[in-house]
């Protein structure tokens, strides 16, 4: 049963990543949603993709997209997607976006992937069968204990303040031993195979973050909200919070919590 879902992420994924690339680094209109976050032909048209191959596989199943809403929000299994996460970053020509994708059942994630078309690369996992890299390779976090040995990396700081984490975050900034700003995917991406220690996020949505739960417990590493929430959802399976921006959200590689503390 893993290795279907596995099957069907990835070949999600790949079809993502098709439709992405063709309009990578060229000419394309860019729209501005209501709440001022942009959006292309290539998030609609890979969202639309993916929702016609998860119909066609798994039509029994609900899918929560970003840019299409909900679809049969009652089923046993859901796929969530985020076509692209890092929309600003491919509007800008930066390479540190990609697809996110989970398939959940009764809200526990049971197959989740970080794809990064621009880089050609990916991270995938299905629980208890541990987390992958590309074409195979293992991935773990690092050993890094202590926070003036790690990699912080965050979203903007601007949104960090304006939520009432500036002081808590500047802490931790301070005190690592290096600070980035390779937010989104690309941030939980690095964590995830041990390349950075801390990704910060003071404001998401669900389909930001859904594979994050199983992806980190599969590379040994801890994922929760800021509140310490490490599941997305109720016992019930439904979200905890409201699936548009309702989440706040923090990866580790799981030995420097210690100095996370809000």
């Amino acid at each position: 049963m893993a290795q279907d879902f596995l099957s069907l992420i990835l070949k999600a994924g790949d079809i993502a990543k098709s439709e992405i690339l063709k309009h990578w680094n060229t000419s394309f209109n860019v729209e501005w949603k209501a709440d001022a976050t942009p959006v292309t032909i290539a998030d609609k048209k890979a969202e639309e993709l993916v929702r016609n191959f998860a119909q066609k596989e798994t039509p029994e199943f609900g899918f929560i997209g970003e840019e299409f809403g909900q679809e049969n929000p009652n089923a046993e299994y859901q796929w969530v997607l985020d076509p692209i996460d890092g929309t600003k970053s491919f509007i800008h020509g930066v390479p540190l976006f990609g697809t996110l994708i989970a398939i959940l059942k009764k809200g526990t994630p049971i197959a989740g992937l970080i794809q990064l078309p621009a880089l050609n690369s990916k991270i995938w996992a299905t629980a208890g069968n541990g987390a992958f890299a590309n074409e195979g390779t293992q991935v773990k976090v690092s050993d890094v204990c202590e926070l003036k040995d790690a990699l912080v990396l965050s979203g903007t700081i601007n949104t960090i303040e304006s939520k009432g984490y500036g002081e808590w975050f500047a802490n931790i900034r301070k005190n690592a031993k290096l600070y980035r700003g390779w937010g989104d995917c690309y941030g939980y991406y690095l964590v995830a195979c041990g390349r950075a220690e801390i990704m910060i996020d003071p404001v998401v949505s669900l389909w930001d973050i859904a594979p994050y739960p199983l992806i980190f417990a599969e590379a040994g590493g801890s994922f929760s909200t800021l509140k310490g929430e490490k599941s997305l959802f109720s016992a019930t399976g439904e979200p905890l919070h409201p699936i548009y921006e309702g989440y706040t959200a923090i990866a580790s590689n799981g030995k420097l919590l210690y100095s996370l503390q809000l």
